[in-house]
């Protein structure tokens, strides 16, 4: 069907081609959108990217934009078209323009003069623009354009006249016979249908590769879903379904198996998680058929329904995988329970072991330390034993269902695991003990230091406090408060219970010493940008100052462009200072983007000085014969209020500038034109090199 709906549209295409396009007519100026602006399709493919490099090189190297227009017609003279053109384009004083009208086989040639001089121009035009557009070379004329402004000798050769680079005769268009037409159609529909198969291997390997790519990526994440492109979205919700669905029928199966052998009560979370994960998966299979349902989605909705798929697919494996471990571990439980038992039993004996040491190491600390330092271990003898009793009893009823044909030892896992925590613990008891003594030595002989470092810290919050408030100013009190009462405690009972206190002075310190941190971390905050806001203040009032007097004192030449940007930069200036006490944020942006508008201020003012000055040159004077202090009275606005206030001078000055004053001097810009081919011209007040003719 694609193939179909294509065949007419190149049967129009190879027609046009071949019958003719239709007369050309005139091109208006226009602002021109792109550096190469071919409407006549003069350039081939080839030849535009030829002439890009040449317009790209130009620029790298000298900074210069040339713009290159093709159009059929011009309508007028080339010169007058290429400068209504340039002032609808804004050009400035690094643009030149090489327009071609190719039908009427005119061109023009504009480059500032500030770039080019005018002799250097027209040798240009007369020894390498002229000639390749004489022999139909387009694209030669633009890239000897290019490579002239940048002061290089020819590139490229000449292509011979009457058949440019690319383009056959001098119009390059041509006229073929009917079985021409049946030729072109064949191969034409031999290319589709060619394109079409290669088009489809191609859309399969890269849908292949986009489906392994989204494999890796964490099917659970809907963000990390987002960038895969919907058809392997759509292969990916396939593959998860069934990968799932089969690992629930298997986790079924096994579970079905190990309640035969454990009981309920030991794999009631496997039955859970099964269960879970069923109900999940159901889920998405009841989306899987919503879309493959006759009724459609759009792309964002099916895009979202698979992603729902894919999502609930993935949790329901994950229910699956978090308890897989436990119940593989259930399992190695059972069919290793003769050797644990006996490592049980191993571990029970060498704890009995340790009992009557343990019972002499607490003589020894209660005739070393207060009965209150010894209160966390004081009964850990007495339960140690009773753990180590129940631990027997749990390694013999384990023994005792060990024995027993498989599937009749119900309880087996639970017997094995009560011993193995009721060992833990008596460990953990004996422990205890052995360490009291050495970590209240530590506790005694360290309490000094640690009551000094939370007095430092209690004085260093008691200043703090004092000082501007901060965010953390309630926390800190408050840690303040519980430090005096541990510094407190450690001087009344630091003989009594050295471990105890000590634990609570080190807790103390620690809260008292990370809000300290935080504060001082906000208080240098707040200087550095206070920093930051004085240098952006002093730079952007710094530039407001300097692009003020620098308009004030030439304020008969800046237009209003310069004078708004400034304005702006003013009221930017004032929000930074209003912004200060509230905001150094966004007083810090004020003054920021006062700078950059006293920056654009500045840019425009010394353009339009620059505008005047040529202006005041090119037109003579100011009367045709005054001195370069008339200029610099009306550029410094001295004489601008008998000017521009109505109040002309009887007599006058020869008629002002160029023409004009306020046409001048107002804007920077002169309505002069070219009086003769091949001179300079004058557009925006700019002055320009080149010319323009027929070729």
């Amino acid at each position: 069907m694609r193939v179909a709906r294509l065949l007419p549209v190149l049967l129009t295409v190879v027609l046009i081609g071949l019958l003719g396009a239709p007369a050309a007519s005139a091109k208006p100026p226009f602002r021109i959108p792109d550096y190469i602006t071919d409407e006549t399709g003069t350039l081939s493919a080839a030849q535009r990217s030829e002439v890009e490099d040449a317009v790209n090189r130009l620029y790298d190297q000298k900074r210069v934009r040339l713009w290159v227009v093709f159009v059929d017609e011009f309508g007028q003279s080339a010169l007058s078209w290429a400068q209504s053109t340039m002032r609808l384009s804004d050009f400035g004083d690094r643009d030149a323009l090489l327009a071609v009208a190719v039908t009427e086989r005119a061109y023009a040639f504009q480059v500032p003069t500030a770039v080019m001089s005018q002799s250097a121009a027209e040798s240009l035009q007369v020894d390498r623009i002229e000639p390749a557009l004489r022999a139909d070379d387009f694209a030669g004329a633009a890239v000897a354009a290019a490579d002239g402004i940048a002061g290089q000798t020819a590139s490229r050769t000449t292509a011979p006249s009457g058949s440019p680079a690319g383009t056959p005769g001098t119009s390059g268009k041509s006229k073929g016979s009917p079985v021409t037409m049946i030729v072109i159609l064949g191969v034409l529909a031999v290319g589709v249908v060619l394109m079409v198969l290669w088009s489809r291997r191609r859309r399969g390997k890269r849908r292949a590769a986009d489906l392994e790519a989204a494999r890796k990526l964490d099917p659970a994440d809907p963000q990390a879903l987002a960038s895969v492109p919907i058809d392997a979205l759509d292969d990916l919700s396939r593959l998860i379904v069934v990968d799932v669905d089969n690992a629930v029928r298997t986790s079924e199966s096994e579970l079905t198996l190990a309640e035969d052998e454990f009981g309920t009560s030991q794999t009631e979370p496997f039955r859970r998680a099964v269960g879970n994960a069923r109900t999940t998966l159901a889920q998405a299979f009841n989306v899987r058929q919503t879309l493959d349902d006759s009724v459609p989605e759009t792309p964002q909705q099916r895009r979202d329904l698979l992603t729902r798929v894919i999502v609930a697919a993935a949790k329901a494996d994950h229910e699956l995988d978090a308890q897989s471990e436990a119940f593989e571990k259930l399992r190695d439980l059972v069919i290793n329970a003769p050797d644990r038992l006996d490592a049980l039993t191993q571990q029970m004996i060498d704890l009995m072991a340790r009992i009557g040491p343990a019972e002499q190491t607490m003589a020894t600390l209660h005739s070393q330390f207060d009965a209150t330092a010894l209160t966390s271990v004081e009964d850990n003898v007495a339960t140690a034993k009773e753990r180590l009793k129940f631990a027997e009893q749990s390694i013999s009823t384990a023994r005792g269902l060990v024995a027993r044909p498989a599937g009749q030892q119900m309880g087996l896992v639970d017997a094995i695991r009560a011993a193995e925590s009721s060992l833990g613990q008596a460990r953990g008891l004996l422990e205890a003990i052995d360490s009291a003594g050495s970590d209240i030595n530590r506790a005694v002989a360290t309490l000094p230091s640690a009551i000094t470092d939370i007095q430092n810290g209690i004085d260093e919050a008691a200043k703090q406090l004092q000082r501007e408030p901060t965010s953390y100013r309630a926390q800190l009190t408050s840690a303040h408060a519980a430090a005096v009462a541990a510094l407190a405690d450690a001087k009344a009972q630091g003989n009594t219970d050295p471990l105890g206190v000590f634990t609570r002075l080190t807790q103390a310190d620690a809260r008292l010493d990370q809000l300290l941190a935080s504060a001082d971390e906000e208080r240098s905050a707040k200087e550095r940008l206070s920093r930051a806001y004085d240098q952006a203040l002093f730079t952007a009032q710094s530039r407001v100052r300097g692009v003020s007097d620098f308009i004030d004192t030439r304020r008969g030449s800046i237009g209003p462009e310069a004078r708004t940007r400034l304005a702006e930069a003013v009221r930017q200036l004032q929000a930074a200072q209003d912004k200060k006490m509230t905001n150094l944020g966004e007083a810090i942006a004020h003054a920021n983007g006062a700078s950059t508008l006293a920056s654009q201020a500045q840019s425009l003012a010394n353009d339009d000085v620059r505008a005047a000055q040529r202006s005041y040159t090119s037109g003579g004077g100011w009367g045709g014969g005054s001195s370069g202090g008339d200029l610099g009275a009306v550029i410094g606005g001295i004489i601008i209020g008998n000017v521009l206030g109505g109040g002309r001078r009887r007599g006058g000055f020869g008629g002002g500038i160029g023409g004009g004053f306020g046409g001048g001097f107002g804007g920077g810009r002169s309505s002069g034109r070219s009086s003769s081919y091949g001179g300079a011209s004058r557009s925006s007040g700019r002055s320009y090199s080149g010319g323009g003719g027929r070729f």
